[in-house]
């Protein structure tokens, strides 16, 4: 018998964590699964981004506080649907589901991608909101972190239990990716790469000021955000020409046509631009930021990792696969390598499915 799953997420369109809901809600056994999905926000692209045969529920609400009438309404949908788990992911989305899962005695799998002692404590009410976290998880059926970085920091500062939790890296279809990347010409060739909303956890002043004096290299930061004016500003006044597309259905052209793709977080999960690049064959550099990236890149092997918040070590860093790329060339192949080996979707969708298909 089928076991009927109820997927719930803020949105289906969106970054990261949006796409790896959409990979598993495509590729999970359909003889072995019955797949619904539940938004707390309607896009309007369902009918694009939701699998063939997945019906939608839509709970938004514009009613405030919209946490409160989310549960209620979720509360209601669960007592009627009655399916065999819920699964939701990221945690201002899993404290409301399992609130509600537990009521219903309906158990609840949630996943948590990304470092929420940091992301947590960035947010209005963040004592009330760690609370939440640390009191609710432990009725979870399982929490399924997307690294062990994640599945640590919930163990020492929420206090998760470890037989509770189970990593499942996050993982991409390496062919698609080159299929994506071949899609249109890259509408820039040699410049540095990065992408992800324009946000101050992306720190993307840092790579503008990393990349003051290369001459000749431009950087193009894909993705929209409120700080799209102001990272303007401060590469007009570094001298560095910056390219902002906005954001992009397909930006792997761009990663396909860089010399290299950075990361400046402040904070991560498992970032999946990294394999995305990693799978364009563009070497990678990041900063060492909270999250999956020593799980992701092993150092002058597979990319570089440089300290956080240091414009001049990640400068050199930089200027370093510029000026070598046979160096460049041999750690892009190597990232590869091991992307088709630990990160495949095959092997993350096994891995929530084994999860979700426990009685």
């Amino acid at each position: 018998m089928k076991k009927k799953i109820l997927f719930v997420t803020y949105s289906i369109y969106g970054g990261g964590a949006e796409r790896r809901l959409r990979s598993i809600l495509e590729h999970l056994d359909r003889e072995k699964f019955e797949r619904s999905l539940c938004v707390f926000s309607l896009t309007g692209k369902e009918t694009l981004a939701v699998p063939a045969g997945v019906r939608v529920y839509d709970l938004s609400t514009g009613l405030r506080p919209s946490s409160l009438f989310l549960f209620f309404k979720l509360f209601r949908l669960l007592r009627e649907l009655r399916p065999d788990k819920v699964f939701s992911a990221l945690w201002s989305v899993n404290i409301i589901v399992l609130a509600a899962a537990v009521l219903n005695g309906i158990p609840a799998v949630v996943n948590e991608a990304t470092t929420p002692s940091v992301s947590v404590g960035s947010e209005p009410f963040a004592g009330l909101k760690a609370r939440l976290i640390t009191f609710l998880y432990k009725k979870a059926e399982a929490v399924v972190t997307v690294a062990d970085s994640v599945k640590k920091d919930l163990s020492e500062n929420f206090k998760v239990p470890e037989r509770l939790m189970t990593t499942v890296h996050n993982g991409i279809s390496a062919a698609a990716v080159e299929t994506a990347a071949a899609a249109y010409p890259p509408p820039a060739t040699g410049h540095i790469a990065a992408c992800g909303g324009l946000n101050w956890w992306k720190n993307y002043s840092l790579l503008i000021a990393a990349a003051r004096g290369l001459d000749g290299v431009a950087v193009a930061i894909l993705g929209a955000g409120p700080l799209k004016a102001r990272l303007a500003e401060e590469a007009s006044a570094a001298g560095v020409r910056l390219l902002l597309p906005g954001h992009l259905d397909n930006p792997h052209p761009y990663f396909k046509g860089a010399a290299v793709f950075v990361l400046t977080s402040e904070f991560e999960g498992f970032p999946n631009v990294l394999l995305e690049a990693m799978a364009c064959g563009t070497p990678v550099i990041s900063v060492d930021c909270p999250g999956a990236i020593r799980e992701i890149i092993e150092d002058g092997v597979t990319g570089l990792v440089v300290p956080r918040h240091d414009p001049a070590a990640l400068n050199g860093a930089i200027k370093r696969l510029l000026g070598d790329r046979a160096l460049a060339m041999n750690l892009a192949a190597a990232a590869s390598a091991r992307l088709k080996k630990d990160f495949s979707l095959e092997k993350m969708v096994a891995g929530y499915a084994g999860i979700l298909g426990k009685d």
